[in-house]
């Protein structure tokens, strides 16, 4: 894909993506979202309007995957009915060793920057 222009998005009047290939484009933005285990995540579409159903493990999981699915261009609307059921998040990754548990200073752990 070239370069954003300002047209960049807008697709002729009469075209729509279809359920199924929303579908896959929500559940591709879930699957490589890096803060959200979309595992137990249900993802239905009729006319352009998607729904969540499921759960994850917080509660800000909530919001960020209605958030995805709301930012897929051709969703019409979003219905959310994702409940928190918690459990490790991905963000906490519990379980695994933390290689900076030794950096432990005056105003607690020291948490290396994320780059994006």
């Amino acid at each position: 894909m070239t370069d954003a222009g300002p047209h960049s998005g807008k697709g002729p009047r009469t075209w729509v993506r279809t359920d199924e290939r929303l579908c896959e484009e929500v559940s591709e933005r879930l699957m490589e979202d890096r803060l959200i285990d979309a595992s137990e995540v249900e993802i239905s579409v009729a006319d352009g309007t998607v729904t969540l159903t499921g759960h994850v493990p917080g509660a800000s999981d909530v919001t960020h995957a209605e958030m995805l699915a709301r930012q897929t261009p051709g969703v019409t609307a979003v219905i959310n009915r994702l409940v928190v059921q918690a459990g490790p998040r991905a963000v906490e990754r519990l379980g695994e060793p933390n290689p900076y548990d030794h950096y432990e200073g005056r105003w607690g752990r020291w948490v290396p920057p994320v780059i994006t």
